[in-house]
């Protein structure tokens, strides 16, 4: 009988050992997990939990509330709780966690399940564990590191639980997950895969993104359509088990295709990519400010600078986005209808094609050669460029593998390897023809030819330039930097200087009429000599007209609207280079400028940029306004960090002000000569011309005050408007000067730059939502003191009521 309760003891003793044992050794390893014991990882603590790190992308915003892009490491942007439907919330708990709503992070009975049925039907991480992981988790590298992983996941989710809502982890957790194609976060994927924000999201479209969470890779829409939609209806089906949708609805929406609009997203691609690499390159410049005591002068609350790839700023621009759609559309349709056409025509009857004939081998050699070594393609094979990502200088590693000569990127998100080459090699690479893709208006098209025929192909293109600025706060509204960015990168609105010609001549009348001069002021158009050793020069300079008339007076307006030399000429005489040089710089030109009379005829390099800015003076009543594209910048908590405030100058008075855009408006318009007897159409006058099926872009009705510039040889063609609201400069020209039209009518500002400007502001004109003076430009209030009506103030002159000399005393 003593044995018989001895072995009745030691079985009860066996029991309670098998059931409270594990128990122990549970609680056991779950406080070491909590505490960080026996070789657990540390835990992350309150102030990690309450601030999980994340890289959140940088949006830039246009003026009036539209996204122009983002900078990001991760495409990731969040969004509160109350920015998702119902239908997203509904969707993950029925599939991911039935009872999110019962537990505080750990779901026992799904726990119990999971063990029972050996994960057979179904896991037992609930929503707030698998958060855990994706926010502190690393990845095991064992079955030991993963159970010890997941002990610590329960601990973290408790700790969720009790610093967060459920509204907040649900959030969190839709911010958090990776949708894969450069869809980081709700908000970046919906857009991505649908083209609309998280909370437009319908049924289908939830389930569809719900059903990713379990494998997006296995799941992804792009690459297996068929599997996702079985995924989703998956989705669709926990649903209706748990009663969030009726089964007509699960019925009818099972049977509909994916319905996917895919939208890449790249640094590259959208609206203004020219502008956003301009603001990239500004912000990082302004992050790197630092203020006296030697720490960046916007920084975040732990004293570290800003970074615009993770630290979820918002950039607001001062860009339009509707101006902006058609200021790209009007030079696209230009160029790619029009103007490239006819230059690809003027370029097969060149021997060099595309360079001009009278250029020597060894010139276009050399222009071949210089192409070459700034191509991706030999940065990329000599080892200065990452293939994968782009990045140069010192995210580049020199490293031997296996014997082969590497490069190897150092970046965190890239760590591509590449071949390097030898010189030799690289060049004999470029002779050898492969299959490639090349650019044509009409889009990519696939050929075999040698990169260095690619290189000859891309120099015939026509590249081009605009910016338009609101002339009264200098703030800019449209940018195009270039005809494609994927293909010519080059930035021709601020990076880019060309050479000005006939716009910078403005400038040169602008002294005279600040110095007394009137409209009126006539002057004989004959060749006016500068002779040898004055301002440096080392032969007399006498330049000419380009339809070589004389002999014959005309107004100081009819000298510019029609663009004559001699007129510039007779006044670079009278006052000399360093006058119109410091009124150029009064404007806000920063390039260089030679001191030479031939600055008069504009063969000073200057940026579309400088010149807008300069121009707008005249419509801001003699006020320069420093063109500015930077309007504020939040934090990720909404607080504004920096704002900016446009820089005024006064540089002229408004009558000299108002005087000028009299006389630019002839450059629109009919102007007489009463030796000529007859008026004569000013440089720009196709613009106001009845629209045709030959000028499309013409029409302009309302009064323009403007300027046409074409340079030496027709290398570059210029055209820059202005009206009350809105003045607009366009360039056009080759990345080679010795890539050119030889017939000037081809070649001419008013035929290569002109019709851009139309296009641009027909568009703006006809649109009723944008807001723009439609009226002639404001005359100053006080009564002005120059007469612009030429033929009252000749007869003042003839009766001795006024004089067409120089007023000296006004």
């Amino acid at each position: 009988m003593a044995k018989e309760k001895r072995s009745y003891a030691r079985l009860v003793f066996i029991f309670w050992l098998c059931v409270v044992l594990p128990v122990l050794l549970f609680m056991l390893f779950f406080f070491a997990a909590a505490n960080s014991w026996a070789g657990f990882p540390d835990l992350p603590s309150v102030a990690d939990l309450e601030n999980p790190k994340s890289n959140l992308a940088t949006e830039v915003y246009t003026a009036d509330g539209e996204i122009l892009g983002k900078y990001f490491y991760q495409n990731r942007v969040n969004v509160s709780f109350d920015k998702l439907n119902n239908n997203l919330v509904d969707a993950l708990v029925s599939t991911e966690d039935e009872r999110f709503y019962e537990h505080s992070g750990i779901d026992v009975r799904g726990l119990a399940r999971a063990v029972l049925n050996g994960g057979r039907k179904g896991g037992a991480s609930t929503i707030t564990q698998q958060l855990a992981k994706m926010l502190f988790s690393e990845t095991p590298g064992s079955t030991w590191e993963r159970i010890k992983q997941k002990l610590q996941e329960w601990v973290i989710a408790a700790q969720l639980e009790r610093l967060y809502t459920k509204d907040e982890i649900i959030a969190m957790y839709f911010n958090r997950f990776d949708f894969i194609n450069n869809a980081v976060g709700i908000k970046s994927g919906a857009q991505v895969y649908f083209g609309i924000p998280p909370g437009r999201l319908n049924l289908e479209q939830s389930a569809t993104l719900v059903g990713m969470l379990k494998n997006p890779s296995l799941f992804n829409p792009l690459r297996r359509p068929d599997t996702v939609v079985h995924r989703r209806n998956v989705v669709l089906a926990q649903m209706l088990r748990n009663g969030k949708i009726e089964r007509t609805v699960f019925d009818s929406l099972k049977v509909l295709p994916l319905g996917i609009t895919y939208s890449r997203v790249s640094h590259k691609d959208g609206i203004a990519p020219y502008f956003r690499e301009v603001l990239r390159a500004e912000l990082k410049k302004i992050f790197k400010e630092k203020d006296s005591e030697g720490l960046p002068k916007l920084r975040k609350a732990n004293g570290e600078a800003y970074d615009i790839y993770k630290d979820g700023l918002k950039v607001y621009t001062t860009l339009n986005y509707t101006l902006q759609k058609y200021a790209e559309w009007g030079l696209k349709e230009h160029l790619s209808h029009e103007l490239q056409e006819d230059f690809f025509r003027a370029l097969r009857k060149k021997k060099n094609n595309p360079f001009s004939s009278d250029l020597k081998k060894r010139e276009v050699d050399r222009i071949l050669n210089a192409a070459v070594k700034r191509s991706e393609r030999y940065l990329i094979m000599s080892g200065k460029q990452c293939a994968n990502c782009g990045r140069r200088g010192r995210y580049l590693q020199e490293a031997a593998v296996e014997g082969e000569k590497m490069t190897i990127c150092i970046a965190e998100d890239c760590g591509h390897q590449t071949t390097r080459y030898t010189k030799e090699e690289i060049l004999q690479s470029f002779d050898k023809e492969v299959p490639m893709k090349v650019f044509s208006w009409k889009g990519e098209i696939d050929t075999v030819m040698s990169p260095m025929d690619s290189i000859r192909y891309y120099k015939s293109f026509l590249q081009a330039g605009l910016m338009s600025m609101d002339p009264h706060t200098g703030y800019i509204r449209a940018w195009v930097g270039g005809i494609d960015y994927d293909n010519f990168a080059y930035d021709h609105v601020r990076q880019g200087k060309r050479q000005v010609g006939s716009t910078f001549k403005p400038f040169v009348y602008a002294v005279a009429i600040d110095n007394g001069y009137s409209p009126c002021y006539e002057v004989s158009n004959v060749p006016y000599v500068i002779p040898k050793g004055t301002y440096g020069l080392l032969k007399d300079w006498a330049p000419d007209n380009s339809d070589k008339k004389y002999g014959f007076n005309v107004t100081l307006k009819y000298g510019l609207a029609n663009s004559m030399n001699t007129i510039s000429t007779w006044i670079m005489k009278q006052f000399g280079p360093g006058s119109i040089i410091k009124k150029a710089r009064d404007l806000g030109i920063t390039s260089d400028l030679p001191p030479a009379p031939s600055l008069a005829l504009g063969v000073a390099d200057v940026s579309v940029y400088e010149m807008v800015g300069a121009f707008s003076t005249f419509a801001n009543k003699g006020v320069y306004t420093k063109p500015q594209f930077l309007a504020r910048i939040e934090n990720k908590d909404g607080d504004i960090i920096a704002e900016y405030i446009p820089e005024t100058k006064e540089v002229m008075n408004e009558e000299t002000a108002y005087v000028m855009l009299d006389l630019l408006k002839g450059v629109t318009s009919y102007n007489y000569n009463k030796e000529l007897k007859k008026s004569t159409p000013g440089t720009g006058i196709r613009l106001t011309f009845a629209k045709s099926e030959k000028r499309p872009y013409a029409g302009i009705s309302y009064p323009v005050a403007a300027k046409t510039g074409t340079t030496q040889n027709n290398s570059d063609g210029w055209f820059i408007g202005i009206t009350p609201d809105l003045v607009t400069g366009v360039w056009v020209g080759a990345e080679d000067r010795s890539v050119r039209f030889d017939r000037t009518a081809l070649g001419q500002g008013a035929n290569t730059a002109l019709p851009i400007w139309g296009y641009y502001m027909n568009k703006v004109y006809a649109d009723s939502t944008i807001q723009i003076s439609k009226g002639d430009f404001e005359k100053p209030e006080k009564s002005l003191t120059i007469e612009l009506d030429c033929e009252k103030h000749n007869k003042k002159a003839d009766f001795g009521g006024g004089s067409s000399e120089p007023n000296w005393g006004q």
